[in-house]
């Protein structure tokens, strides 16, 4: 059904309006944000299609321009607005984060996960807080397979000490969905530790982030 053939009260906008985009189901979310279908198809049929090839929002983050558009009704700019609604969630995330005291790695838990989990290569990422827990700085220090090849622990204490940090939460992501801790990573966790005792900067933890699961080293006992 078109939605103007809907009674008013039944109409995504308005039904928004009003009880709150929290009353709308994922289909009539999704309705909202493309605003209308084509002479070939109505907004909800569109909206299907997505949740279909999103696996109803399981995969919603993983959806690319190209990916959408495939999706007959799906223009270049119908796609850049749901894709801008997703890259806004991550950025809101962040700026929490950067607004917040983190007191415990799972704090920035949710945007890890969102803005890393999903990535299709592995990405090392540091993040330096100060006395308060505040973040400093974060930043990719390199992209790939984690090895000391890659990069050296003590550049990432290096880091810290240029931004005077109290101290460094780490994490990398799986893009095989699984967060399970390799040889290597275990590995390269240990020398983050000896380094970071050495240095007397806190390693708050390392963290792995895969689909909607993540592994804690602190929380698993690897770093005490």
């Amino acid at each position: 059904m078109k939605i103007k053939e809907m009674s008013e009260e039944k109409r995504p906008r308005e039904k928004a309006l009003r009880f709150g985009l929290e009353s709308l189901t994922d289909l009539e979310l999704i309705a909202l944000i493309l605003q209308s279908g084509n002479k070939k198809r109505d907004v909800f049929e569109i909206a299907k299609d997505v949740l279909k090839q999103s696996e109803d929002l399981n995969k919603m983050f993983e959806l690319s321009a190209i990916s959408l558009m495939n999706i007959q009704g799906i223009s270049k700019v119908k796609s850049l607005q749901l894709l801008a609604g997703i890259e806004l969630a991550k950025r809101s995330l962040k700026a929490h984060a950067y607004q917040t005291t983190i007191q415990k790695p799972t704090d920035v838990l949710h945007w890890f996960q969102l803005e890393y989990g999903t990535l299709k290569q592995e990405n090392f990422v540091a993040i330096y807080l100060d006395t308060k827990g505040h973040i400093i700085l974060h930043c990719t220090l390199f992209i790939g397979t984690l090895n000391e090849s890659s990069v050296h622990p003590r550049e990432i204490f290096k880091k810290a000490f240029e931004v005077n940090a109290y101290s460094v939460l780490v994490l990398h992501n799986h893009p095989s969905g699984d967060p399970s801790p390799s040889t290597c990573d275990i590995e390269f966790t240990e020398r983050l530790d000896e380094i970071s005792n050495t240095m007397g900067i806190y390693l708050m933890d390392h963290i792995i982030v895969g689909k909607n699961r993540y592994f804690s080293f602190r929380q698993e006992e690897y770093l005490r």
